[in-house]
């Protein structure tokens, strides 16, 4: 399902099992909380549970276990990428919200991102860990379309059952958001 120019049809959607993924500086975060917010649910941050302090990464099988504890409930929405767990949560979601924004939309949010929180904790990101910008992430954001998008595409093709809802821009995004609370009111009148 792509939704280039036209709205959700949200009554078809399973949103049990939501992963909201995309380039760092995508808003994937500011997404899922607005989602959260909407269906009244709990948001699972990735940078949050699966890193130390001072971005110290977790052991594999340590952020494996956490993972995969996660993904095992019955209900959540997930944002963040680690593509090194990419699969099983591709393959245990309902739906996944993919944030496909050109290069320079993620990496000047990114840019934004690290002036606004520079040398501070965000609530999103694992304690002890400060906003940084650094040459090796700037170089993932500036190849992430050419690195990571092939994977992606490549698991929307290997599990069709799952559900993608592919938003091309910032537009798109609130418009999904906005349909969304339309939707979730209008049930629960």
């Amino acid at each position: 399902m792509n939704e280039r120019g036209r709205q959700a049809d949200f009554s078809a959607l399973d949103f049990s099992r939501v992963a909201v993924i995309g380039c760092p500086g995508s808003g994937k975060t500011t997404f899922a909380k607005s989602m959260g917010a909407i269906m009244s649910r709990q948001v699972w941050h990735l940078d949050k549970v699966l890193w130390n302090p001072n971005w110290e990464m977790l052991p594999y099988d340590k952020r494996k276990a956490i993972h995969d504890g996660l993904i095992s409930n019955s209900e959540w929405i997930i944002d963040g990428m680690w593509r090194s767990h990419l699969t099983d949560r591709f393959g245990r979601a309902t739906l996944v919200i993919f944030l496909d924004y050109k290069r320079r939309v993620s990496y000047f949010r990114a840019l934004k991102r690290r002036i606004k929180y520079r040398g501070k904790q965000r609530d999103d990101i694992a304690d002890g860990c400060l906003e940084k910008l650094d040459k090796d992430f700037t170089e993932y954001i500036w190849n992430f379309r050419k690195n990571v998008r092939p994977t992606i595409l490549r698991l929307i093709a290997e599990y069709p059952q799952t559900a993608v809802i592919t938003l091309p821009n910032p537009k798109s995004a609130d418009k999904f958001l906005y349909g969304l609370s339309r939707y979730v009111a209008n049930k629960t009148e």
